[in-house]
């Protein structure tokens, strides 16, 4: 077959009332909104187990480790949205969703709700969101945007991914929605990138307060409190400053959790395109920076996808004899033909 190269806690209260005549009392049902401390404790519960799976990871053994399991978790429901089989199965089982406490369509909605609560949060300049970049000749399903849009306020845009100015926009695109935290969230795309997603998360700590909120506050009881309390004695005081920058492939990562094959040919997201694609490469990155003006993190998780009619092998390595071919993919005919015995071997 041809390929186609485009390369809190919610309160809620009800008032019940019996039914009469005799017939049982009818309950309220809970609704997504009342499950959303379910749907924490299921990306808490992805957070650990996300975090085991990169400390038993060698290259990062002895290293500092820094992410947000939010912008994770969220870009991987994301995909479920557009699953189908094994493949949706291996997902949902990945993050922890449970249908018996809510189901996928609760899941989208109550990160929707996390999104409009956070888009509310004071006291904290917090911003989260997601990108979906299109590739121009890419039949993706209308079903799968408008729902993309819908539940996780997806900006969405329509690219080459064939030229340069794309990657750029991509990482201009993220440098200002993390403030300028992370200025490079990807260094190469395919030119046969079909799709490319991505999460990023922003928060910078900003409830300082002023010598006019103690004015407000204070009484005289607070000073007799304070003076009944105090105690000479000498302290160090030391004001943490701390920067780390880390970056994971969560390709193996993820197939770890269970979650292989969206990676492989055996992947099914018939409800993104009715072409056959595949998750190429997946990505994280997060910065955190402690001093004394207060906490800055951000984090950025992206997604590629790509025609799976390539093989999307993760290491092919050519350590024995083998023969070479350039093929004219229209027509197939055979341009070159080789063998190589010795690569080091110039002539």
């Amino acid at each position: 077959m041809e390929s186609n190269i485009v390369y809190l806690w919610i309160c809620a209260f009800a008032i019940v009332h019996p039914v009469v005549h005799g017939h049982q009392e009818t309950l309220p049902q809970p609704t997504a909104s009342d499950k959303l401390p379910l749907l924490i404790k299921m990306n808490n519960d992805f957070a650990f187990h996300l975090y085991k799976r990169l400390v038993e990871m060698p290259e990062y053994q002895s290293k500092n480790i820094f992410f947000s399991p939010f912008s994770v978790s969220m870009v991987l429901s994301e995909l479920s949205l557009g699953a189908g089989g094994e493949t949706k199965q291996q997902l949902l089982g990945g993050i922890g969703h449970n249908s018996s406490d809510f189901s996928t369509e609760e899941m989208h909605q109550m990160f929707h709700s996390l999104l409009e609560e956070m888009d509310q949060r004071t006291g904290v300049d917090i911003d989260v969101g997601t990108a979906l970049y299109v590739g121009d000749t890419f039949k993706a399903l209308p079903d799968f945007l408008e729902k993309m849009k819908k539940f996780y306020h997806s900006e969405g845009f329509t690219v080459d991914f064939s030229v340069n100015e794309t990657l750029d926009k991509i990482n201009m695109y993220v440098k200002e929605k993390t403030h300028g935290k992370i200025k490079q969230a990807v260094d190469y795309l395919e030119p046969d990138t079909l799709m490319f997603l991505l999460t990023y998360i922003y928060f910078k700590d900003i409830d300082k307060r002023t010598i006019k909120d103690l004015e407000m506050a204070i009484s005289r009881q607070h000073i007799e409190k304070w003076r009944r309390a105090v105690q000479k004695r000498k302290v160090d005081i030391y004001v943490p400053k701390l920067s780390l920058k880390t970056s994971y492939s969560l390709n193996d990562i993820l197939k770890g959790m269970g979650m292989a094959d969206m990676f492989t040919d055996k992947a099914n997201f018939s409800g993104i395109s009715e072409e056959r694609i595949f998750i190429s490469k997946a990505l994280h990155k997060a910065t955190l920076d402690i001093d004394e003006e207060g906490t800055t993190a951000a984090a950025v998780t992206t997604v590629s996808m790509r025609p799976t009619s390539y093989s999307p092998m993760q290491t092919l390595r050519f350590d024995r004899p083998f023969m070479i071919f350039i093929t004219d993919k229209k027509n197939d005919n055979i341009l070159f033909f080789g063998k190589v015995v010795n690569p080091a071997e110039k002539q």
